[in-house]
């Protein structure tokens, strides 16, 4: 499945309009609630305030307190977490008000991201900051369609790596059988990543991916999968292909199955991400192989927002696998402290360790400018600071030359994690080798 780091860039430049072009006004921290007195109470009502467009079905069955429930605390603060990791609010807070015969009301309000909007395209490829690896175009996201939570993207690049992207998702239907699917679809030129040539070549790659899942609860999902992508290699790399053409036809299906009871999806420090998945690529006479990829993720709570947190990762072949179908480190997967050196084969394994805490805690900014425009979008903006220190360490190889790696890339530093609207996280994060040879890194999103 081909991916793009330009899919992030819609957040970068929505918090750039905002923060370039209008005023922030004061700020406000995270609101902290003394609720002792309404535990075990039985909850009269459920009001939800500030979605304008996203419709109350949406919030409460997200929620595991219902009316006519007691009250607890520790779920309130869990369903708050799962309303926020619908990643369609900037802010969320709920609040236990008294109501009559010793009962009490729960009141959530939201502030609601701006859900629609095109944006202009300009990203780097790789994490090269090399001006040919740059590309430039356009998107349009929608975040939620009919108020429903249900997403659709659209972009297209030229530049390095030219092409475009198109996908819509719909993260419940049938009710309470609570499925979901995914269908999107993929056309673009890429730069070849083996190393078995002395060049990098253009690979043509165009095909769609078909998702069907099921929830299973709060914290399981199910999926199955079916795919298919044409690959296509210029002639003088056409030994690199299973057969004598210069194409290949690559259908594919495959299972998974998650389970996820991570707090935050934005920056978790607490609960667990467990996933499974086995896909099996087939084209008749042609090609027979699987790949079956785990991934254990642990966030471990030390002391308030003091916290450990956890990853191993593993991805495994059987069958003859063909040069496209090659796991890598160095490009979607990484290991800071050597972060741009490339290891390829038919498995990889990858193991990283980090500790988080806070430095400056999440504030809530409003924009004063622009109000009467942008209205509620503008109120109720977050940004923090968090710290980092950080362990990384992975390999790549083929099972016919080795049963387990000998080599392996590693690294060790420490940064800063800015949380911000729209892009959630920005890591400024400064890696050491095992020689001591430093390299700055600057990315997206919380690293696992």
């Amino acid at each position: 499945m081909i991916s793009t780091h330009g899919l992030n860039f819609k957040r970068i430049t929505l918090f750039l309009f905002f923060f370039l072009v209008y005023e922030p006004g004061f700020a406000r921290s995270e609101d902290q609630h003394d609720n002792s007195l309404y535990q075990g109470k039985t909850i009269s009502k459920i009001i939800i305030v500030g979605n304008a467009k996203t419709k109350d079905a949406v919030i409460l069955r997200e929620m595991k307190t219902k009316t006519g429930a007691h009250f607890d605390d520790d779920l309130v603060r869990e369903d708050k977490k799962r309303i926020q990791n619908l990643l369609l609010f900037t802010r969320v807070e709920i609040y236990p008000a008294k109501d009559k015969d010793e009962r009490v009301g729960l009141i959530i309000v939201v502030a609601e991201r701006w859900p629609f909007f095109p944006y202009p395209l300009l990203f780097r490829n790789e994490r090269s900051w090399a001006l040919e690896k740059w590309s430039y175009g356009a998107g349009v996201i929608h975040n939620n369609i009919r108020g429903m939570n249900n997403k659709l993207l659209a972009e297209a690049w030229l530049g390095y790596n030219p092409g475009g992207v198109a996908s819509y998702y719909n993260p419940w239907f049938g009710g309470d059988r609570q499925f979901y699917y995914k269908v999107a679809v993929h056309s673009m030129t890429i730069k070849s990543k083996t190393l078995t040539t002395l060049q990098r070549f253009d690979e043509f790659h165009r095909g769609f991916l078909f998702t069907f899942g099921k929830r299973w609860g709060y914290h399981t999902y199910s999926t199955v999968a079916v795919g298919y992508d044409y690959i296509r290699y210029p002639q003088d790399y056409v030994h690199l292909m299973p057969t004598e053409h210069s194409y290949q036809h690559l259908p594919s299906m495959g299972i998974g199955f998650q389970y996820d009871t991570r707090d935050l999806y934005e920056y978790p420090k607490e609960g667990w991400l467990l996933f499974l998945g086995l896909n099996n690529f087939y084209y008749p006479k042609e090609l027979n192989y699987y790949q079956l990829g785990a991934d254990v993720r642990r966030y471990f709570s030390l002391y308030k927002d003091l916290s450990l947190v956890f990853r191993m990762n593993t991805d495994l072949s059987f069958g003859d696998i063909p040069v496209f179908s090659h796991y890598y480190l160095g490009y979607s997967e990484r290991i800071r402290g050597q972060f741009y050196d490339v290891m390829e084969g038919d498995s990889r394994l990858i193991f990283m360790m980090e500790l988080r805490f806070p430095l400056l805690p999440i504030q809530y900014l409003d924009v004063d400018y622009g109000a009467a425009m942008f209205g509620q979008y503008s109120h109720d903006l977050p940004f923090g600071i968090s710290g980092g220190v950080f362990y990384d360490v992975g390999a790549a190889w083929f099972k016919n030359e080795q049963n387990i790696p000998s080599n392996f890339l590693s690294g060790w530093g420490c940064g800063l994690h800015l949380h911000l609207p729209y892009i959630d996280v920005l890591r400024i994060e400064y890696g050491l080798n095992s020689n001591w040879q430093g390299q700055l890194i600057v990315d997206t999103q919380v690293a696992f």
